[in-house]
């Protein structure tokens, strides 16, 4: 069943039919269309409980439909980039729900976000930040054909996507299936190595919340150049705090943890480090 939290209205599905709402038109009729559509494939061929797990189809409808609407007729109803920082207030609101919960018992006002979005977002975290691209289209398609035409349960889903991609991926499952953990990523400290950026500064950043995924860390030099640091979900296992050496050595203007907003950080104003002695250069 479609929903206007995912930007789509008025269909249903059945086995072999579905059915659209006949005001839908342009973008709305697009976006049912597209979403209804594919129960062909969850939960009609590859037939999970949705009454029991309706992430499992609705949910992956909803990741799958990211890609679909970017790729259709050159991107026609293509939307902005999402910003997870500001998804994160919807995801994490205090009336939150876990997607594993049962849809029966859920708050029906926030079935929207339990049974499409946050699934849906999920795995999109997943694909692009987490395994990439190459690794978890390789293990989805494996978990199509190793259940189609058979009864999925969500503990099938993760054991196949785990054994196809090669990862543990128990930290993840926890966190955004079962549990309402936030997150809240941080930069602690920057300090130059003796006091003098020549030799590089030490950047320690911290992890808040109890929700983990990996960091990225930006640090934009004097001057404008930048430098990248991607770090993985291991480096939280020791405990909530990670420091590492920069390979610049020149003077830092700001040290920034997940400047795409690619993550669902709660508090965006512990993302940026700046010295306190910078000030920025007058504009002409």
């Amino acid at each position: 069943m479609a929903t206007n939290v995912a930007g789509i209205v008025g269909g249903m599905e059945y086995p072999g039919i579905v059915f659209c709402g006949n005001n839908s038109s342009g973008e709305s009729l697009w976006g049912v269309a597209d979403h209804e559509f594919g129960h062909n494939w969850f939960p009609m061929i590859v037939g999970s409980n949705e009454r029991k797990f309706a992430w499992m189809d609705e949910g992956f409808n909803t990741f799958i439909n990211f890609y679909s609407t970017d790729e259709f007729n050159k991107g026609e109803y293509k939307g902005a980039k999402i910003d997870m920082h500001q998804m994160s207030k919807q995801l994490f609101r205090e009336s939150a729900e876990p997607i594993m919960n049962i849809p029966d018992v859920i708050n029906p006002n926030g079935l929207g976000f339990e049974a499409y979005y946050k699934p849906g977002l999920g795995l999109k975290m997943l694909r692009e930040q987490i395994l990439g691209q190459e690794r978890f289209d390789y293990a989805f398609h494996e978990y199509i054909k190793r259940w189609a035409f058979k009864h999925p349960t969500p503990y099938d889903f993760f054991k196949t996507m785990e054994d196809a991609a090669g990862e543990d991926l128990s930290w993840f499952w926890r966190g955004w299936f079962y549990e309402t953990w936030k997150l809240d990523q941080s930069v602690k400290d920057v300090e130059y190595i003796e006091q003098d950026p020549k030799n590089g500064a030490i950047i320690t950043i911290e992890n808040l919340e109890k929700l983990a995924m990996p960091a990225i860390v930006e640090m934009e030099m004097v001057g404008g150049s930048k430098e990248r640091v991607t770090l993985p979900i291991e480096i939280w296992q020791r405990g909530g705090t990670w420091t590492f050496k920069s390979t610049t050595t020149l003077p830092l203007k700001s040290v920034t943890i997940d400047p795409d907003h690619v993550f669902p950080d709660i508090n965006s104003k512990n993302n940026t480090w700046k010295p306190l002695n910078y000030k920025a250069p007058k504009a002409n």
